[in-house]
């Protein structure tokens, strides 16, 4: 499924997100992207999830049948991901792959590529390139203001700027800017032209 060798024990992002996962026991809950998707209707074929973390998405998919490959750096979140999946007897259906999201390389094309609360610019492309004719991608990122001047902080987006990353020929069928707390998300999800 991938070349990517798996990220070395002291990799920055798998140490802190190792460190949160071993603090905070995290629910399972699907991400709204993944019950949007499934209203827009999915071509056959598997599913690919981005930094997918504890993914309550990739348990609701497998449910229904479809085969997910899921992409994190942390080895907690994965091995939290294989443990609830066997317990929901899915475990056939999700593919836990220990790889930095940014690196991963897909061999398939996928009905579904979903990221939620990621950005990373190489990863967009990458996931762009991954789904195939008529399928959908999902992807959350922590947004600013789409008039925020100045540099971004790490790991955010201009609200606005991931549907203007949607490539030519694909349709853009929702873009929200969701308010929690003080933060800030930006969310697309998109159409790759083709039969579904």
């Amino acid at each position: 499924m991938t070349g990517v060798p798996e990220p070395p024990e002291n990799h920055p992002d798998r140490l802190r997100w190792n460190e949160r996962y071993r603090a905070h026991d995290g629910g399972f809950e699907p991400h709204p992207l993944s019950s949007a998707a499934a209203v827009e209707g999915l071509p056959e074929g598997p599913v690919l999830e981005l930094a997918c973390g504890r993914s309550g998405s990739a348990l609701a998919l497998a449910a229904k049948g479809r085969m997910v490959v899921a992409v994190d750096v942390s080895d907690v979140a994965m091995a939290d991901l294989r443990k609830r999946a066997q317990d929901k007897g899915v475990a056939e259906l999700v593919h836990c792959v220990l790889a930095d999201a940014s690196e991963y390389r897909p061999a398939d094309d996928f009905a579904l590529v979903l990221a939620t609360r990621y950005w990373d610019p190489s990863a967009f492309t990458i996931a762009v390139g991954a789904v195939k004719p008529g399928g959908l991608l999902g992807w959350e990122a922590l947004a600013v203001p789409g008039e925020h001047e100045g540099a971004l902080p790490p790991w955010h987006i201009r609200h606005g700027d991931l549907a203007a990353l949607v490539p030519e020929g694909w349709t853009v069928l929702a873009e929200e800017l969701i308010r929690q707390g003080h933060r800030r998300f930006s969310r697309v999800l998109a159409r790759k032209a083709g039969p579904p």
